[in-house]
């Protein structure tokens, strides 16, 4: 009778250590020269991201990516002299002082310029928080702080903590006038338990970000304003302790998955960081245009088509393509599309890539 005992204990241990529910700290948080290769898609494989409980076990082992990306963490003394102004002053905004910067994408705005972004994140006892961008506004390199500070998440995150945060920028671009934009965050550990995807099986604790944005232009030519509130955003994040950034992150856009990335390998066998493509489609859902940030490896002229859900073709540009960063946009209204879903076709360097669109015009 010991000797089942023993045996049971034995057996179950190792299962109540994997499956416990974890707590995440700062320590859990990336550091200095980290770098985190990512897969894409848009495709859940049936799964839905609402989906969640205490001991819960979510299992996204069949997403299949689309394309991949490497993420660096970059030292603050490493980025644009000008972007540090807030970020690397520990006397006058010591607040804003950043840990390390990443990458961002270039803002989505046609009317607005803003390229070579960099977000800066500090991570300190309490929180982890974007504390703003640097970047170049209509050519002149700038540094926007968010004031409120946007805190991506207070710690320690457990389950069924809560938490809010306001944040707000505002930047002054030369001839133009003024773009910013406020948001609320709202977040909720909604989860825990285990975690597969294609890359492994994870502890995880899982939080839910829904995120209320406020764009705000105003145009001095006309002395004219406009505030539009976005469509409700949620993130889905799982973290586990030690790997820094969420291993899976869903992001949906009034109800819509646009956006699915998880850690990974790099598959691509003899391609640069520099040289993986990373897409990006905004607005979306969109009412009238949309924009396609990525990159290319080389110069080029790409045919891009827009396709109904039977596959047919609505609608088709053709567009010359620099190497390096790109950003292609589409005024969805001249092809007088019903609302609904669509997708956006194009092949570049032999390989075929496709986003959806959700049109509500």
């Amino acid at each position: 009778m010991m000797k089942r005992i023993l045996f049971l204990l034995v057996v179950l241990c190792p299962f109540n250590i994997l499956y416990a529910q974890i707590t995440i700290t700062s320590a859990d948080m990336p550091s200095v020269n980290d770098v985190y290769t990512y897969s894409y898609t848009n495709d859940a494989q049936g799964n839905d991201p609402a989906l969640t409980g205490a001991n819960y076990t979510w299992d996204y082992s069949a997403l299949t990516y689309t394309t991949q990306s490497s993420d660096t963490f970059f030292a603050v003394t490493s980025t644009p002299l000008a972007y540090q102004f807030y970020f690397n002053n520990a006397i006058l905004y010591n607040a804003w002082k950043a840990n390390y910067a990443t990458k961002g994408i270039d803002l989505g705005i046609p009317q607005v310029p803003i390229t070579d972004v960099f977000n800066y994140h500090k991570n300190s006892s309490s929180a982890y928080s974007n504390v703003g961008f640097g970047a170049n506004i209509s050519g002149v390199p700038s540094s926007t702080r968010n004031n409120p500070i946007d805190e991506e998440y207070a710690f320690p995150v457990s389950y069924g903590a809560t938490h809010q945060s306001n944040s707000k920028y505002e930047v002054n671009v030369p001839t133009f006038g003024t773009y910013g934009q406020s948001m609320e965050r709202v977040d909720t550990v909604d989860g825990w338990g285990p975690l597969t995807t294609p890359y492994g099986t994870f502890d995880c604790i899982r939080v839910k970000s829904t995120l209320y944005k406020i764009d705000t232009t105003y145009i001095d030519a006309i002395s004219f304003g406009t505030t539009t509130p976005r469509p409700e955003e949620i993130e889905y994040k799982w973290l586990t302790n030690g790997k820094g950034t969420p291993v899976l992150k869903i992001t949906t856009i009034s109800g819509t998955i646009t956006n699915i990335q998880y850690q990974d390998s790099l598959h691509t066998i003899g391609i640069k960081e520099e040289q993986v493509v990373q897409i990006n489609v905004f607005p979306n859902p969109s009412n009238s245009y949309v924009a396609i940030d990525f990159h290319a490896q080389r110069a080029e002229k790409v045919m891009f088509f827009i396709k109904d859900q039977l596959g047919r073709i609505v609608g088709q540009e053709l567009h010359p393509i620099v190497s390096g960063k790109n950003r292609v946009l589409f005024n969805l209204l001249k092809y007088h599309l019903p609302k609904g879903i669509y997708f956006l076709d194009f092949t570049m360097k032999g390989q075929h890539y496709s986003q959806k669109i959700v049109f509500n015009e």
